[in-house]
């Protein structure tokens, strides 16, 4: 084969590429990789077709072969980056991502790519830059202008947010996933405004399952905002509901996970390190989803010597890595059975080196990652001078706000939250671990109720600060004005004067929660 036919065979593939058709793509790539293998498009391509596949180990080896052929390559640099930060290898996707930008590169999709890579990374402010660029060359991209959105919202900025949605539902019509971003960006906004519109699109049977999902939530929000929590709980059912059948989720495996836990350390803690990797600097923030961490995060970063680096994977990753584990999750039965019986000092310098990059010296910074409630055992034993404050609400109003809420769609730990008393299984398993961790550790952690902290903010803030062994400090009551990015539900609660409307938002579904009240009487816990 000469190079005019791999030239062609290397147009017919980038057209592929253009039209999804992967299969096709996947073959015209091998042709030529038969006959050259140093043609670098052909890897790229073999890198995107492997992502496609939810390959992204193989897609990572693919575009490191691009990448050896041509070091410098914007697009190459911009797809590792990409790769690495689906597979939270943060500080390799922030090289890369850096890399891409140096290189000058302008396409608007590579533009866009990095501006959400940059997003999952936090760092919104260069995010934005990206994707406005990204928009300004290819402005009648829906998708371009959703990245967009995000990113502006992440940093406050509602009303630009507010008209890039807008702008992707105008050149998209039926982009159910912008309308459900509206309404999470909308959600404190007393007029309803939609739902019309959203009513129509829930209809139509062309919508697809996840659409409707999206839709489902948006029209919730709409009935809420009238007063109709019986409309609003109905559409939230029956969308959560053929979720849960698609995914075909089990809240027994769940459970199995939190007995494990239990059981290997309850059998025999594990042995301490000799040294803190971090001296002390590290401070967790735990709990269920939607019970204040992101609050008491933006509190206790207002503080002028603590930084929030947000929800961190590190701490996840260093356990997996440590264990030696090749199960498909990142935390199991397996790995967590494998890590209890490593060496603790090993954890907490992988740990550290992880977040060396983004530690200064002498600063006190937060990893709030809620779920890292599983492994406090963890933490404790490799972090010996490590702060864990521990996140807890009401127990109705903490199930209510986990199944209103839309997680992750394909993050698994979230899959609960699809039906109400699957919920109201994990609170009780969550309860029953904290309970477990306290007998343990005691008052090694601090344990701080939502409700409290609305209610006595001061005080609350102070109690913190005291077992963190930091000084008072006025402004940590001015969260609001914090600037900093929030890449989480409570994006836009967060950017506001303490309010108490959430506090016993479970009385507006009160008919509805029998599901969970059942399971909370058994489980012996008190939510009234």
């Amino acid at each position: 084969m000469n190079q005019p036919q791999i030239k062609r065979l290397i147009q017919k593939a980038t057209a592929a590429l253009n039209a999804g058709a992967y299969n096709e793509l996947q073959n015209l790539c091998k042709q030529i990789l038969s006959v050259d293998k140093n043609q670098a498009d052909a890897w790229f391509f073999m890198s995107i077709v492997a992502e496609a596949g939810r390959q992204s180990g193989h897609a990572l080896q693919f575009i490191d072969r691009a990448l050896q052929i041509d070091p410098y390559h914007g697009e190459y640099l911009a797809q590792k980056a990409k790769l690495h930060s689906l597979l939270y290898h943060y500080r390799e996707a922030r090289d890369a991502a850096g890399k891409a930008i140096e290189s000058g590169i302008d396409r608007a999709i590579a533009l866009d790519t990095l501006g959400v890579v940059l997003t999952r990374l936090g760092d919104y402010e260069a995010a934005c830059s990206l994707l406005q660029k990204a928009v300004k060359k290819e402005p009648a991209n829906p998708q371009f202008q959703f990245n967009l959105g995000s990113a502006e919202q992440f940093l406050g900025h509602d009303e630009t947010a507010r008209s890039a949605y807008e702008n992707a539902i105008s050149l998209q019509p039926d982009f159910s996933r912008a309308y459900w971003a509206l309404s999470e960006l909308e959600k404190n906004q007393a007029s309803p405004g939609r739902l019309d519109q959203l009513l129509k699109l829930h209809e139509s049977q062309s919508t697809a399952s996840l659409d409707r999902l999206y839709l489902a939530h948006a029209i919730a929000r709409e009935y809420e905002k009238q007063g109709d929590f019986d409309k609003a709980f109905t559409f939230l059912k029956n969308g959560k509901q053929q979720r849960k059948k698609e995914i075909a989720y089990s809240v027994d495996d769940d459970i199995r996970l939190f007995e494990k836990l239990k059981q290997v350390f309850g059998t025999k803690p594990l042995e301490p390190a000799t040294s803190d990797a971090l001296d002390g600097r590290s401070i967790f923030i735990v709990g269920m989803p939607r019970s204040g961490t992101t609050l008491l995060e933006r509190m206790l970063s207002t503080h002028s010597r603590v930084v929030s680096l947000g929800e961190l994977q590190e701490l996840p990753r260093a356990i997996k890595h440590l264990s030696g584990s090749h199960s498909p999750f990142v935390l199991d039965e397996e790995t967590i059975a494998s890590a209890a019986q490593k060496n603790t000092d090993l954890l907490g310098r992988t740990y550290a080196e992880m977040l060396a990059d983004r530690v200064q010296p002498g600063t006190r910074f937060i990893d709030k990652l809620p779920l890292n409630f599983y492994l406090v055992g963890f933490i404790m034993a490799s972090l010996p001078k490590a702060k864990v404050i521990c996140l807890r609400r009401n127990p109705l109003d903490t199930i209510l706000s986990n199944y209103r809420q839309l997680f992750a769609l394909n993050f698994s730990y979230y899959n609960y939250h699809y039906d109400l008393a699957d919920t109201a299984r994990f609170y009780a398993e969550f309860d029953r671990l904290m309970t477990f961790w306290q007998k343990q550790f005691g008052s090694r952690i601090h344990q701080l109720h939502y409700e409290s902290l609305v209610n006595k903010p001061e005080q609350s803030v102070r109690n913190s600060l005291e077992y963190l062994e930091l000084d008072w400090e006025p402004e940590c009551l001015d969260f609001h004005k914090n600037e900093g990015g929030v890449a989480t539900a409570s994006a836009s609660q967060v950017r506001q004067p303490l309010y108490s409307s959430a506090v016993a938002r479970w009385k507006k579904y009160e008919k509805h929660l029998a599901p969970a009240m059942e399971v909370l009487d058994k489980a012996g816990i008190y939510y009234c």
